[in-house]
């Protein structure tokens, strides 16, 4: 559990205010000093249990040395730094809030973030444990499986950038993952594009799991992504994904062929 942030960065005025109206603790220390971030962590807690926020390749190489996990703010007063090392990088504070910095700690520790949990299911991010069943499931459906560096560099990038992708989807009274739901990146058209996702394991079909797993999906796109639109994709011939598409309030607007097979583009508005 995050226990508080070092912040070591400067224009965070908004973000204090934030954090103070939330209660988590935080610091403040002067740039370019590691013995300042050490000092400020003594009364906060343990480098693994705090995020601290650097603005400077220096700051970051100090803060990691000392076992923090770090997250960056590009400043455009200083230009050039890289910052590689940090979990996310940030052009400014105005919608960063406590849920957001827990949720990059979750995943700095290695755990899988929950996005949404509905009457029957949990979803949550996919971690390296889950492969084998999830490739049970892609070999069953003719899909792709997933290899294991492939899925590390998935939820660090994805996840861990971009704070969305496909995610696990597990049906809450067995416990058993029953599939996935999520956004992900739609190549069919010369411009790729972020679109919503599902597959669900044939047993557990007809059952209205796929529905109620995109539903959160949307709801997290929406709420927590802010996102105008989205685009889906399906085949022509997949009747029952058409059909839930246009339930979820996607409208069909393009009909195309891809490797000869026809294919429909649908968005949906969130209504900003």
């Amino acid at each position: 559990m995050l226990k508080g942030l070092i912040i070591q960065a400067s224009h965070t005025e908004a973000l204090e205010a934030a954090l103070t109206a939330s209660g988590l603790p935080w610091r403040k220390v002067p740039g370019g000093s590691g013995k300042a971030i050490s000092k400020a962590s003594g009364s906060l807690g343990e480098p693994k249990e705090l995020l601290c926020l650097v603005e400077t390749d220096a700051e970051e190489k100090a803060a990691l040395e000392q076992g923090f996990f770090c997250i960056g703010y590009l400043n455009p007063d200083l230009p050039g730094q890289k910052l590689s090392g940090c979990r996310i990088l940030l052009e400014g504070f105005e919608e960063i809030d406590r849920e957001f910095l827990e949720q990059v700690h979750t995943r700095a520790l290695g755990l899988p973030v929950t996005i949404a949990e509905t009457a029957r299911l949990r979803i949550r991010e996919m971690t390296l444990s889950d492969l084998p069943e999830l490739n049970r499931i892609c070999r069953e459906n003719g899909l792709p499986e997933i290899g294991e560096e492939e899925t590390k560099a998935y939820i660090r990038y994805m996840y861990g950038l971009y704070q969305c992708g496909m995610w696990v989807v597990l049906e809450k009274e067995s416990g058993r993952i029953i599939g996935r739901a999520g956004f992900g990146i739609a190549d069919y058209l010369p411009e790729a594009e972020l679109d919503l996702g599902y597959l669900i394991d044939t047993p557990y079909r007809r059952q209205g799991y796929g529905e109620e797993a995109c539903r959160a999906a949307l709801d997290y796109g929406r709420d927590w992504l802010e996102l105008p639109e989205i685009s889906a994709y399906a085949e022509a011939e997949n009747t029952a994904s058409c059909h839930l598409l246009e339930k979820l309030g996607f409208r069909r607007e393009q009909e195309f062929t891809c490797k000869e097979q026809k294919m429909y583009r649908y968005r949906k508005d969130f209504g900003y």
